[in-house]
């Protein structure tokens, strides 16, 4: 046997020799023995640390699987290959993840712990399974929150642009301010009646005279009149009508957008809320189990 000082006795502190022939460490004060496999794992988990500290998460599954090849039930190993899952280096990362605005998760890593880890740690993988899937659902509600924010003020500005364009389509009427063309056309063609019977009355008043002369004058000026009319209201007025009510038309189908909007909105705020409280009390019952398995200590 020769003498190494690279590892000392867990139990009493010794300087531990090696056996070559036997593959073991052995202690030359208490008499302890150990495999190889024993600080083989011991210094890849320290490794695995190292990794995690400095958040070289490839590394870190690496280790970790490294680690599981010796022992397949490894819950250190299965405990820190599930946070490297999720990119986080220790289980404060993880408290915080509860309130991060980005997160994701390697689902193929966290199926191979949960299918890894013995019936008596299956439980608590598939609580931490469940942590990062509601989390993943509230960045994915969230997101969509932040999307549906971004269509209502596209929405909003594209109605207040159309309401603008309506407002050029107005028609002056002098002291009267601007009227909407549809007013105007029946105003206009009301009008364009009222002269036309008044000339009417006036030419029969005259006919019945017999200024000849005088009538034939009032029936080309009613027909000029008339011609007027047709033109303002046809070739201005209704033209403008027709755009209007095609405005009106994108108006109301803004509208029906902007209420389907702010009704998912509505639903995604109340489902981020339901999320949030399942997540701060997953993680609230999770940092105690946790707590309890790696140092056997309760909350008090």
């Amino acid at each position: 046997m020769s003498k190494t000082k690279k590892y000392q006795c867990p139990s009493c502190g010794g300087d531990l020799t090696v056996d070559n022939d036997k593959q073991m460490y052995c202690c030359t004060l208490c008499g302890s023995t150990y495999d190889y496999d024993h600080f083989r794992e011991e210094q890849l988990h320290k490794t695995d640390g190292t990794h995690l500290s400095r958040k070289e998460f490839g590394a870190v599954v690496d280790a970790y699987r490294s680690s599981l090849k010796t022992n397949p039930h490894d819950f250190s190993a299965l405990r820190g290959l599930m946070l490297a899952a999720a990119f986080l280096k220790n289980m404060d990362d993880l408290v915080r993840a509860g309130e991060a605005k980005h997160f994701s998760y390697n689902s193929i890593i966290v199926k191979e712990v949960i299918e890894c880890a013995p019936e008596e740690d299956k439980e608590y993988f598939k609580k931490f399974a469940r942590l990062y899937e509601v989390k993943k659902k509230q960045i994915d509600c969230n997101r969509g929150i932040e999307s549906l924010h971004r269509d209502r003020e596209r929405i909003e500005a594209a109605m207040r642009l159309t309401e603008d364009t309506r407002r050029d389509y107005y028609i002056k009427a002098g002291k009267y301010g601007k009227w909407h063309p549809k007013a105007y056309f029946i105003f206009g063609w009301c009008n364009t009646a009222l002269f036309l019977i008044l000339e009417l009355i006036i030419a029969g008043v005259l006919d019945s005279t017999g200024t000849g002369g005088v009538v034939t004058f009032l029936v080309l000026f009613g027909g000029l009149t008339l011609l007027i009319g047709i033109g303002v209201n046809f070739g201005y007025v209704f033209p403008r009508f027709k755009i209007m009510k095609e405005i009106d038309t994108y108006m109301e189908e803004y509208k029906t957008e902007l209420s389907l909007t702010e009704e998912k909105l509505k639903e995604h705020e109340a489902e981020a809320v339901e999320l949030s409280e399942e997540i701060r009390k997953i993680i609230n019952d999770f940092i105690w189990e946790d707590e309890y398995r790696i140092t056997g200590k309760t909350q008090q």
